[in-house]
């Protein structure tokens, strides 16, 4: 991908390269490959696609994470561990080339449900969209070629909605804490060192969370509206977000800034790794909490300010490569410093603007190589920068609530949200409180409100 500078707006010729990255990347037609669909090539490539949609709006980008998210659609359902049909798509070998393990399933498969509903939470905000139909996909597709996007999109919430009830069933404690599935038969499936009921790391809850939080905001729109199941998600990815940044050890860095160190997973005293994925997937999912609401997940401006400080001056050497620790220390071998990290990290100079140019100029020097987890994301915050929109920032697809400006969807006035508040009067507003405790949906004209304009929930919720 070209890379035009640090400063100003994304290029052109920054979009169509980074789009040439995903055009490589092939499709994937198969389970039992490791983790290609959740932190491997293709399952990195859906994700930064969708960065890519946010940015410039191209439904080439688009089309490319929704046929990420029709190859999924097409892969699970298998015999697993819990000696069910489980929705869900195994990563290790299968048989009989895998002779000694029960089918896996662990928290990559949250990751790959929060990739599968993100295109599908784009197309629902996009009212425009709604009534077209995506380019055809190559290979087998679960759909007829002239099924629309916004058929697409429902299917893909509604098939995430089924996988997502293998975490919820298995993978909760009392507190609805993310573990290791509370059951003898997980000693099977051969996942080394985390042993059955055992609290999950943290990068594998954040794969986890990332499914919550994509659900939570996809039934929030008006197409797929379920305010219990919003509820739901959001709790449990509360829970465990909250967990984490409760965690969070306060530290100073050697110039005296105010920094974070933390573990690798709670109750042991194992400092979490920069390199590689597992420290990013922390910082990630957190980022991602923030975007969604900073105040229901307890991640506030200090804790965005330490991480930021932390990541530029105790990881970042300050010779062009980062620490092995996120302590700043590094082991050889095993935790050895590294030369670059993945984009995302870049989110962080939201809040301190001088690591985005750290990161980037790392990155550039070590070359991206088609490693759209590299580059795409560093895009994503380019355009941040230049945008200097903290509506940007935070996330415009973070949640479900009005639909993305530019499309055909009639905006809410407040006099409607008022004349519509009287006309659902004191009884009907009683009803909304028991359809919403059992689970029903409510009047069209009521969900019409509440998934157009947040506003609009305020108002009743005051009142």
């Amino acid at each position: 991908m070209v890379w035009s500078g640090n400063d100003g707006p994304v290029t052109r010729r920054e979009i169509e390269t980074a789009l040439g990255m995903l055009a490589n990347v092939a499709p994937v037609l198969q389970n039992h490959d490791g983790n290609i669909l959740a932190d491997g090539e293709f399952g990195q490539a859906a994700y930064n696609a969708g960065l890519l949609f946010e940015l410039g709006g191209d439904r080439r980008a688009l089309d490319f994470a929704v046929q990420f998210a029709d190859k999924c659609a097409l892969l699970f359902v298998f015999l697993m561990w819990t000696g069910k049909r489980e929705l869900v798509w195994p990563t290790f070998p299968a048989p009989p080339d895998n002779t000694t393990m029960a089918q896996y399933a662990g928290s990559e498969n949250g990751h790959i449900i929060g990739h599968l509903v993100n295109p599908a939470l784009y197309i629902l905000k996009s009212r425009c969209l709604w009534g077209l139909v995506p380019r055809a996909v190559s290979g087998p597709t679960a759909f007829t070629s002239n099924a629309t996007y916004l058929t697409r999109a429902l299917a893909f919430v509604k098939a995430a909605d089924e996988s997502i009830k293998y975490f919820i069933e298995w993978f909760l404690d009392n507190d609805l804490q993310l573990i290791q599935p509370n059951d003898p038969r997980w000693l099977l499936v051969g996942d080394a060192g985390n042993l059955p009921g055992a609290p999950m790391p943290w990068n594998r809850r954040m794969m986890i969370v990332h499914a919550f939080l994509r659900l939570a905001a996809a039934h929030e729109t008006l197409p797929a509206y379920d305010p219990v199941r919003v509820w739901t998600y959001d709790n449990i990815a509360r829970r465990n977000v909250r967990a984490f940044v409760a965690s969070l050890e306060p530290s100073r860095s050697k110039s005296g800034a105010l920094t974070f160190v933390w573990d690798y997973v709670a109750g042991k005293n194992k400092t979490e790794e920069s390199q590689g994925i597992h420290g990013y997937y922390d910082i990630w999912g957190t980022w991602i909490a923030w975007q969604r609401s900073p105040w229901i997940y307890g991640v506030n401006d200090s804790t965005g300010e330490r991480f930021a400080n932390t990541f530029q001056f105790t990881i970042n050497r300050h010779n062009g490569t980062f620490s092995g620790l996120v302590d700043g220390q590094s082991i050889p071998v095993k935790s050895p410093g590294v030369p670059g990290l993945w984009g995302g990290w870049s989110f962080y100079s939201f809040w301190f603007p001088a690591w985005f140019d750290t990161l980037a100029t790392a990155n550039v020097n070590i070359g991206f190589n088609e490693r759209t987890w590299l580059s795409i994301p560093l895009l994503w915050t380019k355009n941040a920068r230049a945008l200097n929109s903290t509506a940007f920032w935070r996330g415009e697809f973070a949640r479900g609530d009005g639909l993305i400006s530019g499309t055909t969807a009639p905006s809410l006035t407040v006099q409607e949200v008022i004349r519509t508040k009287i006309r659902i009067g004191k009884s009907s507003a009683e009803s909304l409180s028991g359809s919403l405790k059992s689970g029903v949906r409510g009047s069209p004209e009521l969900r019409r409100l509440l998934g157009a304009v947040s506003c609009a929930v305020a108002v009743l919720a005051v009142r």
